[in-house]
């Protein structure tokens, strides 16, 4: 197999090492002025009132499920379809993952599926924006205000991403993005925390530097990453752009192959493409193999993430020393006499993990290297 060179990411250069040498410069390095000027801007960019800068996208979680009041007894509708963070915040307060399968064209939470599995004891909806595609928006935000359920946005993928010209992030009671180093917006690991809520803002507040009468944390924003967020944000829709580009013309190449089909979003959307996804639409033998290969050979290529109700933090052979919340004698919900491998989730199950693979198309990628990828695809059937 021939190689590719392609574009590592993220792109640090001259303007990243000003900001952090001006952070230097200032001999104050705890979060300060730097990180208060990010959380303005960012809230500006999302549309909301309020942005709050943290150490990670995890500690966001954890924080939007304390505000909100989650705790034990409390039941928490997840997807089984993300990073482990998405869900495992959920046992930080002790409460209950309520998994619910996925629906098949954005890959987020099924809005009928999550409707059917609401209980008394539903405390909160964690909603993912998967690789940067807008999940069912307007219908979750419909189920929270008929429930009086609160929507967590999970929009660590969605920077820039957009339904109805409306920002992801824009529209839960809590959002929650991460900065980490492989996002679209990287400041090496840091995490933002977005609301319109002045009260859930002041909350999080505290509860994230030691400042309140609850149990509060230390999970406060640096200010290298205040300044290298800024720094990224300046250029976070001119690389949105490439990174649609890109995925556009993945998709004009492989138009005449049956095999794959790429994601390019719904009408009135517009995808980040945090990764750009392509379905499987017939079966790749040697998959693994062929899928190393790639990797081999430059392309940053994989199968998506396994499910996450099969994970041995919901299915441990020994219970941990804080507990199982889903066993304890007051609880008397759905989990109480189930297995959490045992859940039926019959889309996510037939989508993952064989049948959808994530491309990364960060600038500067493009059309040589779109190209390529192209190619060794349509090899891999031949």
């Amino acid at each position: 197999m021939k190689t590719v060179n392609w574009p590592a990411w993220p792109q640090y250069g001259d303007e990243e090492q000003a900001a952090v040498s001006g952070v230097i410069a200032s001999n104050q390095l705890f979060a300060d002025r730097q990180v208060r000027q990010f959380e303005d801007q960012f809230s500006e960019y999302v549309g909301v009132e309020y942005a709050l800068g943290l150490g990670n996208a995890t500690e966001g979680l954890h924080l939007a499920l304390a505000a909100l009041d989650v705790g034990a007894g409390d039941e928490v509708i997840v997807t089984p379809y993300s990073w482990i963070s998405s869900v495992s915040c959920v046992l930080m307060q002790n409460a209950i993952p309520i998994f619910c399968d996925i629906e098949p064209e954005s890959l987020g939470l099924c809005p009928a599926d999550v409707e059917r599995r609401i209980t008394k004891r539903t405390k909160a909806i964690i909603l993912v924006h998967m690789f940067g595609y807008p999940a069912k928006i307007a219908q979750f935000v419909e189920l929270s205000e008929r429930y009086g359920i609160p929507l967590i946005e999970d929009a660590s993928h969605a920077h820039g991403a957009s339904s109805d010209g409306r920002k992801m992030g824009s529209f839960g009671a809590i959002s929650v993005f991460s900065l980490h180093q492989r996002k679209s917006l990287s400041v090496g690991d840091g995490g933002v925390l977005c609301t319109n809520s002045p009260t859930i803002y002041e909350k999080v507040r505290r509860l994230r530097s030691f400042g309140h009468e609850e149990l509060s944390y230390n999970y406060r924003m640096s200010e290298f990453a205040g300044a290298l967020g800024q720094v990224g944000l300046r250029k976070l829709d001119a690389h949105n752009v490439v990174r649609s580009s890109n995925a556009e013309y993945l998709s004009e190449l492989l138009a005449d192959s049956s095999d794959y089909t790429v994601r390019l979003g719904r009408p009135g959307e517009t995808p980040a493409f945090y990764a750009v996804l392509l379905d499987v639409n017939t079966p790749i033998p040697d998959l693994n193999f062929q899928l190393e290969r790639m990797t081999q050979a430059g392309v940053p290529i994989r199968k998506t993430w396994g499910l996450l109700h099969l994970h041995p933090h919901f299915n441990p052979d020994v219970a941990p020393a804080r507990g199982l919340p889903w066993r304890d004698d007051d609880y008397d919900g759905i989990m109480r006499t189930v297995e959490y491998r045992e859940v039926l989730l019959p889309v996510a199950t037939g989508l993952c993990p064989d049948n959808v693979l994530e491309l990364y198309v960060h600038p500067p990628t493009g059309p040589r290297e779109i190209e390529f990828v192209a190619r060794e695809l349509k090899a891999l059937r031949n």
